[in-house]
């Protein structure tokens, strides 16, 4: 059965570059990238199937700790109980249907509160969501409040990230991801560790441009010329064999700081390693997707993770964050802020290839180019995207 629910030529040129070997490699048809209906299935396919990464345990340490997302659509609050559980509830209220905290009228997108109060009529709802306040409501016949609750979303805690499946048919995460937490990412102990920055940007392009930047070394030599190519060289780095639920990077640092670490026996880190970590660790960076968009990039002594949510066809909102190893409470203010504005900086240069990548992709101009084997992690994530269309009823194509 052929899809109907996205265009049929843009599914099959998916899914026949996902087909090409590695070394014949293409980037995606333009469409994908801005075609509506296709951004409608991705929304239905992927970001309600799929399990979605939508804040650290570190943001809500205490109870009434409060997180606000939208996502597909969906008013969400993710929220620590007072019995200590994280939960993903709707902001939809039980009453009328108001969202409790709208975007665009001043409601913060992190906070603390003691109840979960509906500013409409004032029905308030306990921290695990159950109903706990209606007023003048006495006289609505067989009403009953304690059997009116805040819909909770399915929800797990994966290494110290909060993940939703809205659709609630996913399979577990710790089974999905068992693999890319046992030989890649535990070491990190994220769980324990905290996020020290974080900021906010609403990005003028496709989510995909932004995973697809974010996975590949190539574009250090020219993209990162000045911020990260000196240390982190392009040349060197290799990708993981192909795995269907997630894809891996190194970034090996440039020869001569290696050296210098291997005869220090320690590397110069400007915050502390993270302790799972051994000296070996220390003489690369990472790069890990979890498909369909967890990313991190992750040093010895910090991991950025990337919240990235689509909002239209050519529109994304994008958190990036720095999460430091458990026990570093305040590192030199000087240091701290130093760091920042360089992941700032190379941010700001990501921001520009991306945006402009959005544009050229309506140009006449426009072609499938072919991929560079520093571009390896582009592909796995298109065998990915031929996944999600085989899954939802697409034609198959060969060895995709």
């Amino acid at each position: 059965m052929m899809i109907t629910s996205c265009p049929t030529a843009l599914t099959e040129g998916i899914l026949q570059a996902a087909a090409l070997p590695r070394e014949r490699s293409c980037t995606l048809p333009a469409a994908a990238y801005f075609d509506a209906d296709f951004a409608r299935f991705e929304e239905a396919e992927v970001f309600r199937k799929e399990w979605i990464s939508l804040c650290h345990v570190s943001q809500i340490p205490n109870a009434g700790d409060f997180v606000r997302i939208d996502l597909c659509g969906e008013p969400l609050l993710v929220v620590r109980g007072k019995d200590g559980e994280v939960r993903v509830l709707s902001r939809t209220c039980r009453h009328r249907g108001m969202d409790l905290m709208p975007s665009g009228f001043g409601h913060p997108d992190e906070g603390h509160q003691r109840v979960i109060l509906c500013p409409y009529h004032l029905w308030s709802y306990d921290l695990g969501g159950k109903l706990i306040g209606a007023p003048e409501m006495q006289m609505a016949e067989g009403f009953d409040r304690s059997e009116v609750c805040l819909h909770a979303f399915r929800s797990a805690i994966w290494e110290g990230f909060v993940m939703v499946n809205l659709s609630g048919e996913a399979d577990p995460i710790e089974e999905r991801w068992s693999r890319l937490k046992d030989q890649f990412v535990g070491k990190w102990q994220m769980g324990e560790g905290r996020v020290a920055w974080s900021a906010h940007w609403e990005c003028p392009f496709n989510w995909k441009i932004l995973v697809e930047n974010f996975m590949e070394a190539y574009h250090h030599m020219g993209a990162h010329m000045k911020t990260l190519e000196p240390f982190l060289p392009a040349r060197g780095c290799w990708t993981e064999p192909y795995d269907p639920e997630f894809s891996v990077m190194h970034l090996p640092l440039k020869g001569r700081l290696k050296e210098e670490i291997l005869e220090r026996g320690a590397p110069e880190t400007a915050f502390p390693v993270f302790p799972g970590l051994k000296l070996e660790d220390c003489l690369e960076w990472w790069i890990f997707l979890g498909f369909p968009n967890f990313l991190l990039f992750s040093a010895p002594d910090r991991v950025y993770w990337y919240r990235l949510l689509p909002t239209g066809p050519e529109t994304c909102s994008l958190l990036t964050t720095m999460i430091l190893a458990p026990g570093v409470e305040s590192p030199a203010e000087e240091v701290l802020q130093r760091e920042i504005q360089a992941g700032i900086d190379f941010h700001l240069e990501d921001m520009e290839v991306c945006t402009a990548t959005q544009r050229g992709l309506h140009s006449s101009g426009y072609a499938q180019g072919r991929l560079s084997h520093l571009e390896e992690p582009i592909w796995h994530f298109q065998k990915y995207l031929a996944k999600v269309i085989q899954r939802a009823g697409g034609r198959s194509a060969d060895d995709a």
